[in-house]
């Protein structure tokens, strides 16, 4: 019998005979005692079963355990790939609210179908990398409060750019995921204009409790819609990119940008074009593929392309030439 079907039986002894001690679960399950507490941990650990023990007997919390939300195993399992993913965890935003929601869920669809999720969860995979750090939880709060209540916030902030930490007076507007990173979309008074802070790079954050007025046509989407990834903000820029034969086929079998056009060649190559806010972050991507891809316009992106290849030619050569010497005053 498989396991999950005795996960099952497990809880429809105990419904039918409450009371049950380990030994009992054990010679009519015919596995040996350690099995028992195992699998009841594991039932009310990870599956949330509501069992307890009194005075040696096992028993299950009625009230709790029919199940109040008629989901299908594979439904249970999407919420649960979705809701324990990296953009949710603890250093999230919202991961205390998204362990919540799973929480409850769990304890509301019956236990018969949580078990079969569970089982269908080791041939089922999602994983999207997140930036882990430790999350000061009442810079997150008050983050939370500041969007959600229209709470003006004055906020310490270490700037990449400037390399220094900065004072700001934000309007926060909405948090967002983009790429591997939280960040926080605000109207900067210092800037007078909408930028994006990422969230790990807060220090401090206060809450003034001034109310502001969000613009009702403010839209986090549309903020991002020219980004290549995350990056916002940049000068629109059309890109034009020929990849080679031997990469056109990776290129043409998913669509990476929402304005892309592609424009297959002859020889097998293919020509791709796109209009991105900025050309920094799209420069990685392309440097991405090495000799297989080659920028045709606009100039300044073939030009930053070019300096990073020079300056990695140099280094390279130059760590040559320190190993060769390293290697010589070996012999």
């Amino acid at each position: 019998m498989a396991k999950s079907a005795l996960l099952i039986r497990t809880i429809e002894l105990l419904k039918k005979r409450p009371g049950m001690t380990v030994r009992d679960l054990a010679v009519d399950l015919d596995r040996s005692e350690r099995t028992i507490y195992r699998w009841l941990s594991e039932l009310a650990g990870d599956l949330g079963t509501p069992i307890y023990c009194n005075n040696g007997g096992y028993y299950i919390n009625e009230q709790f355990a029919a199940g109040t939300v008629d989901l299908m195993p594979e439904e249970i399992l999407a919420l649960r790939l979705s809701l324990r993913s990296s953009p949710f965890g603890s250093s999230s935003p919202i991961g205390a609210h998204a362990q919540s929601a799973w929480r409850k869920i769990r304890d509301a669809v019956s236990c018969d179908d949580l078990i079969a999720a569970r089982d269908m969860s080791a041939t089922h995979s999602v994983r999207v990398n997140a930036s882990s750090f430790k999350a000061d939880q009442h810079i997150i709060s008050a983050l939370e409060i500041g969007v959600n209540n229209r709470h003006r916030l004055r906020a310490l902030y270490y700037s990449q750019n400037s390399g220094k930490v900065k004072e700001y007076l934000l309007d926060p507007y909405a948090m967002v995921f983009r790429r591997h990173s939280w960040y926080l979309l605000a109207f900067s008074h210092q800037h007078g204009e909408v930028r994006q802070f990422k969230l790990v790079r807060f220090k401090s954050v206060i809450d003034t409790h001034e109310l502001f007025n969000a613009p009702t046509n403010f839209d986090a989407d549309e903020f991002f819609h020219l980004s290549w990834e995350a990056w916002a903000g940049g000068e629109p820029t059309v890109v034009r990119v020929r990849f080679s034969p031997r990469v056109a086929p990776i290129i043409e079998e998913s669509k990476r940008h929402t304005q892309q056009v592609l424009y297959p060649q002859p020889d097998g190559s293919v020509i791709f074009e796109v209009c991105v806010a900025g050309i920094e972050e799209i420069a990685i991507w392309i440097m991405g593929y090495g000799k297989d891809a080659e920028v045709l316009e606009p100039k300044s992106l073939r030009e930053h392309i070019l300096d990073h290849a020079r300056e990695m030619l140099a280094l390279y050569s130059f760590a040559e030439k320190k190993v060769e010497q390293f290697a010589g005053g070996l012999t």
